[in-house]
């Protein structure tokens, strides 16, 4: 009897790691060029900035390739809510973020203007890159990290 317990309890908790990881993001994300519909679902989960491809495409868009951008990682809720965190492990609000229109992204941080930004997803072959350009016309390169 005890053994079957045992045995049972193995099982569970197998099952249960098992759909733990399988609760990732299921959605592809194609490549996408400014302009085109970005899909609601394309941004859910969790990302991570990518310094080097930030500062590649800031230096390569006749800005400073020089970055002052400590490692962050973004969460995007399903329910608007946008969250982030210094270490990957502890998520904090942080605001709120939509889509409008066919490529904007509104990033709301607590109290402050939205600031909006054009974005399209390149695929590096290790899965999608969020590239966020500002109305300035710098980048902040996101890359998914769950």
């Amino acid at each position: 009897m005890h053994r079957q317990l045992l045995n049972l309890f193995g099982s569970l908790l197998i099952a249960f790691t098992l759909g733990a990881c399988a609760s990732g993001p299921s959605v592809v994300v194609p490549d996408t060029k400014p302009g085109d519909q970005i899909k609601h679902d394309y941004l859910i989960g969790e990302w991570c900035t990518n310094r080097e491809e930030t500062a590649t495409s800031n230096q390569d868009a006749g800005f400073s390739g020089i970055l002052n951008v400590r490692p962050v990682f973004w969460r995007f809720e399903a329910d608007g809510q946008w969250e982030n965190s210094t270490s990957g492990f502890l998520f904090e609000p942080y605001g709120s973020w939509k889509l409008e229109g066919q490529d904007q992204l509104l990033l709301n941080k607590k109290n402050l203007e939205p600031n909006t930004y054009t974005i399209h997803f390149t695929n590096n072959g290790e899965g999608a890159d969020l590239y966020m350009t500002d109305e300035k016309g710098q980048f902040t390169v996101l890359s998914r990290c769950d």
